[in-house]
């Protein structure tokens, strides 16, 4: 089945609902948060962001979609 993009809506056939460069970009920014918080490992989003770039809201996103556990510890923001 063909459907568009949800990011960019050009065409695809990828179940993920994603083209393949914006596949490849949306790997890319998971990857960059995991590799993040292997090493701050209780950061909170707006760290998260601050330190990797990676929008706030796809950073949720990851959250809801169960990409990477949310630790019981919380670190506070220093602004």
């Amino acid at each position: 089945m063909v459907t568009n993009c949800y990011i960019c809506g050009s065409l695809t056939k990828n179940s993920s609902g994603l083209c393949d460069e914006c596949q490849e970009e949306n790997q890319e920014q998971l990857r960059k948060i995991k590799d993040f918080l292997w090493d701050h490992p209780n950061s909170t989003v707006r760290k998260i962001h601050k330190e990797t770039g990676v929008d706030e809201k796809l950073i949720r996103k990851y959250i809801r979609d169960d990409k990477f556990i949310i630790s019981n510890v919380i670190e506070y923001d220093e602004d």
